[in-house]
């Protein structure tokens, strides 16, 4: 009997570590890697077109350009020398003021302004990165998420718009 009761638990435990384990490895496919959280895009545009259009695009959709940061000359002021990269900052009001409005929701300021960054890799190519909205909202509460998704489907659009641009010849 007492054989009986071992064979028992042995057995059951050992299905209780199967699905620990499967439980396991499901979750860890599920999770993002770091790369997931960030959208990136090849522009068609120099490095220069590129920062330009997307100023002009944030502004024509009702969007603010904030702030312009051209990280590139700032860090050329302390004698280092990177690659172009400029970072700007748009905000929509329709967006944030919900947000920050609330102080159960305030917490998210640290993400606002929206930022979207443009730089030029070793080969060239220009880059327009931002963060993953949509892997990021899922994180988040019901409200923030909601309003982060609408900000998002506002925004890509100003990217794909910059993004479909022929180059000047």
């Amino acid at each position: 009997m007492i054989n009986n009761i071992t064979q028992q638990m042995t057995k059951w435990f050992s299905i209780l570590l199967l699905a620990t384990a499967a439980f396991s490895i499901t979750n860890a496919q599920a999770a993002p890697s770091p790369r997931d959280m960030f959208m990136e895009n090849v522009s068609p545009l120099t490095f220069d077109a590129t920062v330009e259009a997307l100023k002009t695009e944030i502004a024509a959709n009702g969007w603010s350009v904030l702030a312009i940061h051209n990280l590139s000359a700032t860090l050329a002021k302390s004698g280092h020398n990177i690659l172009p990269i400029t970072t700007i900052e748009a905000c929509s009001g329709k967006f944030s003021v919900p947000l920050l409005r609330n102080d159960s929701t305030r917490y998210v300021s640290s993400l606002l302004p929206c930022r979207v960054s443009v730089y030029q890799t070793s080969d060239g190519k220009v880059i327009i990165s931002r963060v993953n909205v949509a892997t990021m909202a899922t994180q988040m509460e019901p409200a923030v998420s909601e309003i982060m998704l609408k900000a998002s489907a506002s925004f890509e659009p100003i990217i794909d718009k910059v993004l479909a641009k022929q180059p000047a010849l």
